[in-house]
C-alpha cells in the first residue's frame, strides 16, 4: 500500500493515492462516521408529583433533549399493560405528555419518561413521578345544634 502524493495542477494541490489507500481511506471516513458516539438524551425537565381531587385527570410532562423517540413507562411497563389506566400519550419533539383521566382510587403507580436514542441504543430515564388523590373532606367527627332563637 503506497502513501499519499501531492500533485500541483494550474496552482492547485491535488492528493494522489493509489487504490487500496484510497479504499482504506473510504471505509475509515465509512467507520468514523458509523461509529460517532452521541451523549446519551437528557431529561431537562422530568414528570413531578401530581395531587388531584377523585375523578380528575393527572397530567405529567417532560421535556428532553437529544434522542429520537420518547415513551411513558408505568412500573416499568407501556401504559397500555394497565387496563385500569387510560392513558392519553402525546409526543412531540423533544416533549411528552401523560393524561389519566377519572382516576378513582389510589394508585401505587411510577410514572417515568423515557428519551431514546435508537442509533446508540441507550435510554435515559427520569425519576418517577407519582399521583396523590385528594379527596372530600372528612365530616366533622361531632356535630351540634343550637337553636337560634333562645
Amino acid at each position: 500500500m503506497g502513501s499519499p502524493s501531492e500533485d500541483s495542477i494550474g496552482g492547485q494541490k491535488r492528493l494522489m493515492m493509489d487504490s487500496a489507500t484510497m479504499c482504506s481511506f473510504a471505509v475509515s471516513l465509512l467507520l468514523a462516521e458509523v461509529l460517532a458516539i452521541r451523549a446519551a438524551p437528557v431529561i431537562l425537565v422530568p414528570p413531578v408529583n401530581a395531587t388531584v381531587c377523585i375523578n380528575s385527570t393527572a397530567t405529567f410532562t417532560c421535556t428532553t433533549d437529544g434522542g429520537d423517540a420518547l415513551s411513558w413507562i408505568v412500573n416499568d411497563s407501556s401504559p397500555s399493560v394497565f387496563p385500569e389506566l387510560t392513558a392519553d400519550v402525546n409526543i412531540v419533539s423533544g416533549m411528552a405528555e401523560l393524561s389519566v383521566p377519572g382516576l378513582e382510587r389510589f394508585l401505587d403507580v411510577a410514572f417515568v419518561c423515557r428519551a431514546i436514542d435508537s442509533v446508540n441504543l441507550v435510554s435515559t430515564d427520569s425519576d418517577p413521578a407519582y399521583v396523590r388523590l385528594q379527596g372530600p373532606p372528612s365530616p366533622p367527627s361531632e356535630l351540634t345544634a343550637t337553636p337560634l332563637n333562645e
